[in-house]
């Protein structure tokens, strides 16, 4: 097949291919929101482009959505351009996905998010969509749990100070954008930002006063040294994780 994207098939194409045993749909969710000074507001979702094809080939027999954006960003909204859905218009807009996708013949959803913001939501409609759908199996990626630890090793293997890896527009998806879409990528305007341990406190400062409470231009990290030979690394990994786990909810 010359492409795995849903929306750049015809349908013939999607009904011959849904027959052939490619049943498995990848839909990711992103964002339209500020990621400092030096990435565009389409991060998440270019991003979730690239993720989301690469672990279709990963799966095998898998095609991919349209990646869902705007998503959920109030804590971005200091920021000019960002746009954020309601948490009930989201929802909304995921389970639609899930139903229309299914009414195709698909029979394997795997829900991910290019975007921490949606995570929590993401999870709870699939939670629903399971018992509403008790012959189709679904997988999300738990982003949310999985970063966390995931940021911590990168600084550890690559050598970098602790908090380098922030989670947000930091050296981990700077170098990721890097490698995947590099045209979206301003480094001569990547900075440094919030360095420091992003604790219980600090994570509901961020959500309830918003990102601008504690970085001014947006980061949580330092984007400043990224590189793309960084982000094939950062990209290999985050792949090895999501494909040991959405295969494994997918028995």
């Amino acid at each position: 097949m010359k492409t795995l994207l849903l929306e750049e098939m015809s349908w013939p194409e999607i009904r011959d291919a849904i027959g052939s045993g490619m049943r498995t749909v990848v839909i990711y969710a992103g964002a339209i929101e500020q990621h400092g000074p030096h990435l565009s507001e389409n991060a998440d979702t270019v991003r979730g482009y690239v993720e989301a094809e690469g672990l279709a080939r990963r799966l095998g027999e898998a095609l991919v959505a349209p990646v869902i954006r705007p998503g959920m960003s109030e804590h971005h909204i200091a920021f000019p351009g960002t746009v954020s859905l309601r948490a009930e218009v989201f929802a909304g807009v995921l389970e639609d996905y899930i139903d229309s996708y299914i009414r195709h013949g698909f029979d394997k959803i795997v829900c991910c998010c290019s975007h921490g913001g949606n995570s929590n939501v993401v999870e709870s409609v699939v939670a629903e969509k399971k018992t509403q759908y008790p012959n189709v199996k679904f997988a999300t990626d738990n982003i949310l749990a999985v970063l966390p630890a995931m940021l911590s090793a990168a600084e550890e293997r690559e050598g970098l100070e602790s908090g380098v890896c922030g989670g947000h527009a930091d050296d981990f998806e700077t170098s990721l954008m890097l490698n995947g879409c590099p045209e979206y990528v301003r480094m001569d305007k990547a900075e440094r930002g919030y360095i420091g341990k992003l604790d219980e406190a600090q994570m509901a400062r961020i959500f309830s006063e918003g990102i601008a409470a504690i970085s001014d231009n947006g980061i949580l990290g330092d984007a400043s040294k990224a590189t793309a030979e960084r982000g094939s690394r950062y990209f290999n990994e985050l792949m090895d994780v999501l494909e040991k786990s959405i295969k494994s909810q997918l028995v």
